[in-house]
């Protein structure tokens, strides 16, 4: 059973790494096209650079007593919340000609890009999980449903369930600190009283961040336990039409 078990983990790390080749192979053909770069250099530049700077700058001022650095710092979050909000509408202006074929046929268009990769890797390996046995099969959904489970509370503990809520709360708090920066002239004391409001501000973008990679995961979990279900489902049905034919 040891010898099994150890065949069903290599068999999902095999389909990961051949799922990931996969997806690194269309990367690479898509980095030559311009729309790919300009998608990349957003994300970099205007998406994640502004909080990692306004952090940066609002150490500094903290250090120094520059508190006009805060209002920098404001700014740079200002920004990158912005880009959040815009980025679906960039896809939509730097793809719009795939965009016009799916509006023609959403279904069949989501279809090949989203699933016929999945599914190809899918196939090649489900062969190779329902040959093992159905015990070890149905040990290895058990554990990972309940590694899903346990990886999904832990992540929690720390974002709480944010792909709920989205990037409000940081917009609040956003909207909060600008306000309160027009209204009060700069000074010592009004860094002090901003510290919280502007921590929340950063700290959910990096939420955000995380959160996606998060349900990434999850969505993998998902795969997994599903192909070592349809597995068992297989071995069942191989079973009957077994014992049909005997009889």
């Amino acid at each position: 059973m040891t010898t099994e078990n150890d065949r069903y983990l290599r068999i999902k790390a095999q389909i990961e790494q051949a799922y990931k080749q996969t997806v690194r192979t269309n990367r690479k053909q898509r980095k030559t096209s311009r729309n790919y770069r300009l998608e990349t250099q957003y994300f970099w530049f205007a998406m994640v650079s502004p909080p990692v700077l306004a952090v940066l700058l609002a150490i500094l001022g903290k250090s120094i007593d520059a508190y006009w650095l805060f209002n920098v710092s404001w700014v740079l979050i200002a920004v990158s919340y912005l880009t959040l909000f815009f980025y679906p509408f960039m896809g939509i202006l730097l793809y719009r000609h795939s965009l016009k074929k799916v509006l023609a046929a959403p279904f069949a268009n989501l279809l090949e890009w989203n699933v016929k990769t999945v599914m190809q890797v899918d196939a090649q390996y489900l062969p190779e999980l329902a040959a093992l046995s159905r015990e070890t099969l149905k040990l290895g959904a058990l554990e990972l449903k309940s590694e899903r489970s346990g990886f999904e509370k832990r992540t929690y503990m720390v974002t709480g369930a944010l792909e709920k809520v989205g990037i409000f709360p940081g917009s609040l708090a956003l909207f909060i600190g600008i306000s309160t920066l027009i209204k009060t002239l700069d000074g010592a004391g009004i860094s002090a009283r901003m510290d919280w409001v502007f921590a929340v501000a950063v700290a959910n973008v990096f939420f955000f961040f995380m959160c996606g990679y998060v349900q990434m995961m999850l969505v993998q979990y998902d795969r997994m336990i599903a192909l070592t279900e349809l597995a068992i489902e297989l071995k069942k049905e191989r079973l009957e039409s077994d014992k049909a034919a005997a009889c």
